[in-house]
């Protein structure tokens, strides 16, 4: 595959979901691996190439931050700038001159890419129906992803730091080898000799997730296996896990999943068996 160098009316986001991706954006080259997403602004000279033998699976979307009276007439492009001279006019102001925080990178790699590339997704998938649920569901879809990719953004600079990359290192394993003990964001913080707050701030731009978030989601992901795997007891598993009581367990589930520990179990075993084909994210 290769996209020859050309300049879009509008914003475009993609995600190399697998393979790998030569681009040149503005001028600057460089190779995508998985995980990396995407930002072309409108106006913006960009070129995509893939290796021969090397597929690629790119999702990708075309949109607007702003819905503008003449949205219908914008069109993709596959020229140069010098060529759509005559359709100046449906060039789409970029988003951060619309809203100033709101600028994003080039090129953004995410330290967890699954959440946005999930995201990106179902932004897909709505795309065509025109209900109103749908179409607020699907913008809904897009400020998120637009949310966590702005959070990697403003997450560059410290990926920078040796010394808060292996804070958050040393915070993530922690939470794994310990998750069953009880946890504060003041024992996280001096574990890795940080104060509270400067450790709470570093985690959500490592991780998406504030410190406590994530180890309660962790330890439901702990339940949620022992109960599949194991004939323990809830009131076991809530003492295995970290929970101070089956009361405490069970409003974490409730909160983390959507349903109670009992629901969860009875639906995995009757939930029949789906073809490997039939995952979205396989096509």
């Amino acid at each position: 595959m290769h996209l020859h160098p050309r300049v879009i009316f509008d914003h475009y986001l993609a995600c190399v979901a697998e393979g790998a991706l030569l681009v040149n954006i503005a001028g600057k080259e460089q190779e995508l691996q998985p995980g990396t997403f995407i930002f072309i602004e409108p106006g913006v000279e960009h070129e995509f190439r893939c290796y021969d033998n090397v597929p690629v699976r790119l999702p990708h979307l075309h949109f607007d931050f702003f819905t503008l009276p003449d949205a219908g007439s914008v069109f993709v492009s596959f020229k140069q700038a010098e060529e759509l001279t005559a359709h100046r006019r449906l060039f789409r102001p970029p988003i951060h001159e619309q809203v100033p925080e709101l600028r994003l990178d080039a090129v953004i790699q995410p330290l967890y890419y699954e959440a946005p590339l999930q995201c990106l997704m179902n932004i897909i998938s709505l795309q065509g129906q025109s209900s109103p649920a749908a179409m607020l569901e699907q913008r809904g879809y897009v400020l998120q992803l637009i949310a966590m990719l702005l959070r990697a953004c403003q997450g560059r600079e410290v990926n920078q730091n040796p010394r808060h990359l292996r804070a958050m290192e040393d915070a993530m394993q922690l939470i794994r080898d310990e998750f069953q003990k009880p946890l504060s964001l003041d024992d996280l913080a001096e574990a890795v000799h940080l104060s509270p707050s400067h450790f709470g701030s570093l985690f959500r731009q490592y991780y998406q997730s504030s410190p406590m978030q994530f180890l309660r989601n962790y330890r439901i992901e702990q339940v949620k296996h022992l109960l599949l795997t194991t004939d323990r007891t809830l009131t076991q598993i809530a003492a295995e896990c970290g929970f101070s009581s089956v009361h405490a367990l069970s409003r974490a589930f409730k909160e983390v999943s959507g349903m109670s520990p009992s629901d969860f179990l009875q639906g995995r075993r009757t939930e029949p068996d789906v073809p490997a084909e039939g995952c979205p994210m396989s096509n």
